[in-house]
């Protein structure tokens, strides 16, 4: 299964802004200085009284200097003092001047402004793994912490873990895990903050079920489904649509077809082979009017269900699974990338 990568998208990147009022003589400062890629840090200067004149020096840690001076200033009025917007963490110190009454009073200020591309996170779905309760990432920036929430068929919670990332380092492998739980885990949503403030979110979905079935026989190096075995695949539908019944609160599920072969033949034949079988079951679903989305690969003899030497007859081996599943299964022990094809 291949890795996820999450960024500013639809799986939920939101930027947080920092939002702090400082005072400084007769005037109060918000400070908006973390900000995604695009936009521009700022202050925002309101008076607090009325005031003559208002002066504001900066000097970045860069070297890069930024003034600007406001006239005469009633209470309550609003200015905006726009920063440097290239992405990275920057410090600022400077000065803020105000004349009351023909007498300046300075005051120092620093802060820092980050400005930050999207923060991505990538999650390795074939270390999913719910019976240990585990799971691997990397960030695309230094981590502070972690949000894990576990949650059951019907969506409820059945366990969540905030956990603590800082000294993790970006694109580092993060080992995540959650505590025990009781019930089947359909879903885990996980929220990254990385040492800025900034986050991502993703959602994802283990839960699979198999369908058991009475295999289809094919004829000797042929994926047609004859006419006699079509009554096996009936039943097949059957067990499919009930289940889509019965897990219909997961959302968008589809179908997995696998199909594999015995050792005997030529190993790559044998994987092309079992994909042409599992496409012709995908094909008489389809067309018996299963409309979820369906895919298909074929794994040949690389996924034994019976180990057996090289050109062994064992009828155990030659099988087609049918699973129904949120996200494409991983199919571990494979011995060759995963590659779903979907039935049009």
């Amino acid at each position: 299964m291949r890795n996820l990568v999450v960024m500013g998208s639809l799986m939920g990147l939101i930027f947080s802004a920092q939002n702090v009022i400082a005072r400084e003589s007769s005037v109060a400062i918000e400070y908006q200085t973390r900000v995604s890629a695009g936009q521009k840090p700022r202050l925002r200067i309101r008076t607090t009284e009325a005031v003559g004149k208002l002066r504001i020096e900066l000097l970045r840690d860069d070297g890069k200097a930024i003034q600007a001076g406001f006239g005469p200033m009633g209470a309550g009025a609003l200015q905006e003092v726009v920063l440097l917007s290239d992405v990275g963490v920057h410090r600022y110190t400077g000065t803020i001047t105000v004349d009351q009454g023909g007498v300046g009073h300075d005051e120092s200020i620093a802060f820092e402004a980050v400005v930050a591309d999207a923060l991505r996170m990538q999650i390795d779905k074939a270390s999913v793994d719910v019976t240990a309760r585990r799971f691997s990432m990397t960030v695309s920036r230094d981590p502070r912490g972690a949000e894990v929430v576990v949650r059951g068929l019907n969506g409820g919670v059945l366990g969540e873990d905030s956990l603590d990332l800082q000294g993790k380092k970006a694109g580092e492998a993060i080992a995540l895990s959650w505590p025990a739980v009781s019930g089947e885990v359909a879903r885990i949503d996980v929220k990254v903050t990385d040492v800025y403030g900034y986050f991502a979110g993703m959602s994802m979905f283990p839960w699979s079920v198999q369908i058991p079935h009475e295999e289809v026989n094919f004829a000797t190096d042929s994926d047609a489904v004859e006419v006699s075995e079509r009554p096996k695949l009936e039943a097949s539908l059957q067990q499919i649509s009930s289940a889509l019944k019965r897990y219909k609160e997961l959302g968008a599920i589809k179908l997995f077809i696998a199909g594999h072969t015995d050792t005997r033949g030529n190993a790559a034949y044998n994987r092309e082979l079992s994909m042409r079988r599992a496409r012709a079951i995908a094909g008489y679903f389809r067309k018996r009017g299963l409309r979820i989305p369906i895919f298909f690969e074929g794994f040949g003899e690389g996924s034994l269900k019976v180990a057996t030497a090289d050109e062994t007859d064992e009828v155990r081996n030659r099988r087609v699974d049918y699973i129904l599943a949120v996200e494409a299964p991983a199919m571990r022990g494979t011995g060759a990338p995963v590659a779903w094809k979907g039935l049009k």
